[in-house]
């Protein structure tokens, strides 16, 4: 039986841990790495807008969408404490108490991937706007001592990297939901009791 071994009609909470403490740990990797790049951008948003004076909506709702992805790594780690815990016949969890425990890393990530695409789209939406604004054919100079289109036409930098942020948070949340979705697959594979393993 190797940890690839899917076709258990019946997996053992040995096998369970295992499969609890792979996936945990690999979540958690995938998931810090894809969360990188969106942390150092909301956090520069928020300095850059103390100083302005502002906070949009859609800052509040990447530092909602940035705080639920940092529970979802905690989360990751937790499925390898269940896997430890699970291992020992003593301090085992209970079916249920399992099950709820990987289905709210599944609503925390469905709702991390909800955010981000809603954050994304009004992102990309607004800087389509920005692009039909200029006229067809219209070429942008460069502010430098000729003739520029208005700023707010301009695409910036920050701006593709704000997509690009929106768009490792939605990756690392469907990490986090193929990692849940998994679990909750192998733990109903479980037939020996109803309520415990």
């Amino acid at each position: 039986m190797g940890l690839l071994n899917w076709k258990s009609a019946n997996p053992t909470p040995e096998e369970i841990a295992r499969w609890c403490r792979w996936l945990g740990w690999g979540g958690l990797v995938l998931q810090a790495m894809l969360g990188f790049i969106p942390l150092v951008v909301v956090v520069a948003r928020i300095f850059r807008g103390q100083q302005i004076g502002r906070f949009g909506w859609g800052l509040w709702l990447a530092m909602a969408c940035l705080l639920l992805l940092l529970f979802s790594i905690y989360w990751c780690f937790r499925y390898t404490r269940i896997a430890a815990r699970l291992v020992l016949s003593d301090r085992r969890p209970s079916k249920p108490a399992v099950k709820r425990a990987i289905k709210l890393g599944l609503l925390s990530n469905l709702t991390i991937t909800t955010l981000a695409t809603l954050i994304a789209l009004w992102q990309v939406s607004a800087m389509t706007l920005r692009l039909l604004s200029v006229p067809q054919g219209a070429a942008m100079v460069a502010p430098v001592g000729g003739v520029s289109v208005a700023a707010a036409a301009l695409i910036t930098p920050s701006n593709m990297i704000t997509i690009y942020a929106m768009i490792s948070t939605i990756a690392a949340g469907l990490v986090g939901l193929i990692v849940a979705l998994l679990l909750i697959y192998l733990v109903g594979r479980h037939r020996i009791s109803q309520d415990s393993f």
